[in-house]
Formats: C-alpha cells, structure tokens, sequence
C-alpha cells in the first residue's frame, strides 16, 4: 500500500503478527511528535506540521486566510488528526472554511476530510482530476467511502498488532536509537488507531486537469498540475501575495517517499517548482523551507538513481541483481545522516520503492496508482 495509512512493510509485519497479545495502551509523549505543531508561515498563512519523520506518516495541513473564509490544503492524516485541527482552526478565526485542496490521493492527506466537512458542510473540495478518481476507486483506498463497522474492527485489529510488534522489537533492539525508535512506534499507533476509528474515504466534489484559482484581494490562490511526481495528480497551492508554495508530497523531508512514482516527471516538476520566486516551500511532511538546497538534493538523488538504473537495464540486469549493484551509502548520509533509525526507514520508504519505479520507467513498463504498488 502506498504510504496511504500503512506502508507495505508495516502491513507484512500486521499480516505476521495478527495473534500477538495486545499491550498495555501508552499513548504519545510530547517528544515523540506525533501531534502537528502551528507554525505561521506568512501573514495570514499557518501551517500544522508534522515535527519529524513517524513510521506512519501524518501530512502536513496547511491555513489560509482569505477576506470571506478560511481555504485548507490538505485535511489531516485520521478524523482524530482532523478534529484537532479543527479545534486549532477555531482559536484562530471565527471563518468559515470554505474550501479544502486535497493535494493528492495517498491517506495521510485526504483521511480527515470527513472531520472537516462535518465542521464546514458548505465547504468546497477540491483536487485534480486524476486525484478525485483515486479517491473513488476501493483498489486504491483502503476506508471504505461509508462508514463499516466490521472493516473498522479489521483496521484498529490491525493497529494492535503492531504495536505489539513495535514493542517487542524495542526490547530486542540492541542499539539505543531503534530501542526508542520502536517503543515511540508503538505509542504512536496507539494513538493511530483510535484516532482512525470510524475512517471514510470522501472524494472531493470539484476537480481540474490544469489550473483552478481561487481569487481574492487580500491572498489570492493559485492551484496548479504541474505534471506527476509523487502521484499521478499532485497539486501544487501558489500564494503569489505570500510567496509561498505547497508542495504537496512532490517534496517531502527528512527524505522523500518513491512509492509509485514517476522519476522523469517528477524531474521536470521539480524544475517547474523551482521557477516559482517563492520565500517558503511548505512540503508534505516536514518543516518549512526557505531556500532551493533541498530541492537541488532531491533532485539530484532522483537524476542519479535514474541514470545508474537505466545503464542496468540496458546490460539486461534484473530489478533484483540491481538492487544489490546500487549502492545508497551517499544518498542515505545525503539526507539522513549518522541517524541509524531514519537510515533504517530510508531505505523502506525511498531507496527501494523509487529503485523500483526507475527499473519499470527504464523498461517502459507502465507505473500503476493502487493499494500494494511500489
């Protein structure tokens, strides 16, 4: 599954582990970062930011202030991440939201748009075509479009298992930093579970191949397609006024997600994001960012990978031969450092899958959107 509620490493370990006693609940301490932080990124621009990278990832959403009402990027990671965002938004302004950009299809993005529409039923929603579709196909949603008491049941089943399974690996874990890497885990998903009790998936009412615009004087909103890069549909949010972009899942940090990418495309968007005069790139997930270096890392990782993958294939070269030939020692240290629990991830959320999706684009196989791709 595509970084939608669990990646596919978590969701073998599940399939494992399904008979493990469940533990205690712990729920999330204040330096695991689960719950989002409230920046202000601009003059009537705030942004609820995931404060580090988590196994299950939570997307960042994003606030926008405009003369009549209140436009969100993106609705939260769960209706539990969603309510608190809703409660955020409301000590803010006495606004309405008027309109939710959901910049594309994986979870952790559109998973709290229920939550939201329930606090702002008159509410636009708003994506790009390619993305609406995705939110309308159970092949690549995992919550039904209508609440299942009996797949709820499956879902939070699921979440126990892990934690149980995280906290077996923090007692077998014998270096400090995956002790606690594992034991955050697990309380993080206790928390996951009970805030993705009674999840829905909501396509949105509106979509656009190209451009939509949401004008205004005070901070008029550009929503873009730009071309694909993470997904098939990725939107782009442009504040010209503010000079800040949202990027959507196109950028993300620490290290970027490869599942079911598209490697040349996401080349040209990059190109396309960097012509914008932007002073701040909110990304998917991670901290806001004030200059171009992480772009020019991310693409430059995307452009090596790419041309060491295309020279395998053109020797004939297996995907498996090629992912014992590739070696990701400076792209790791790159992004991650000497963190030996990110340097674990780093490989099941960018190295092998974007390994996989430049091996299918080398060969001209088509790259497929669905639950379970890489």
């Amino acid at each position: 599954m595509l970084k939608l509620a669990l990646v596919p490493f978590i969701l073998a370990v599940l399939a494992a582990t399904s008979a493990l006693a469940q533990p205690a609940p712990e729920f999330p301490r204040p330096e695991d970062g689960y719950f989002q932080e409230t920046l202000k990124i601009a003059p009537g621009v705030w942004s609820f930011v995931e404060p580090r990278f988590q196994v299950q990832p939570i997307g960042n959403v994003t606030l926008i202030e405009q003369s009549d009402g209140l436009v969100l990027v993106d609705s939260g990671g769960s209706p539990g991440s969603a309510r608190r965002i809703v409660a955020e938004i409301r000590r803010f302004s006495a606004k309405p939201v008027n309109a939710v950009i959901i910049t594309h299809w994986h979870g952790d993005h559109p998973q709290g748009l229920s939550e939201i529409l329930k606090a702002w039923p008159k509410a636009r929603t708003i994506a790009t075509r390619a993305t609406q579709a995705h939110l309308k196909d159970r092949r690549t949603m995992n919550t039904p479009a209508a609440f299942d008491p009996a797949a709820d049941e499956t879902f939070y089943r699921r979440g126990q298992s892990f934690i149980a399974y995280s906290r077996r690996m923090a007692e077998q874990a014998s270096d400090p930093a995956e002790k606690v890497g594992w034991a955050a885990a697990g309380r993080l998903f206790t928390q996951y579970a009970e805030d993705m009790r009674g999840a829905v998936t909501i396509s949105t009412t509106e979509a656009f191949d190209e451009r939509l615009d949401l004008p205004d004087a005070r901070t008029p909103i550009e929503v873009r397609f730009l071309g694909r890069a993470n997904t098939d549909g990725d939107a782009i949010v442009w504040l010209p006024k503010q000079k800040v972009l949202i990027s959507g899942d196109i950028v993300v940090a620490p290290f970027p997600f490869g599942f079911g990418s598209y490697p040349a495309d996401w080349l040209r968007t990059l190109d396309r994001i960097r012509a914008y005069d932007f002073e701040v790139l909110v990304p998917g997930h991670g901290r806001p960012q004030r200059d171009r270096a992480y772009l020019d890392r991310l693409s430059g990782a995307i452009a090596e990978v790419r041309a060491k993958v295309a020279s395998l294939v053109a020797q004939g070269v297996s995907l498996e031969d090629a992912r014992k030939r590739l070696d990701f020692t400076d792209q790791t240290r790159a992004f991650v450092g000497d963190d030996p629990w990110l340097r674990r991830w780093f490989s099941e959320y960018w190295s092998t899958p974007f390994l996989a999706s430049a091996y299918k684009e080398a060969k001209g196989e088509p790259i497929v959107q669905t639950l379970g791709s890489e």
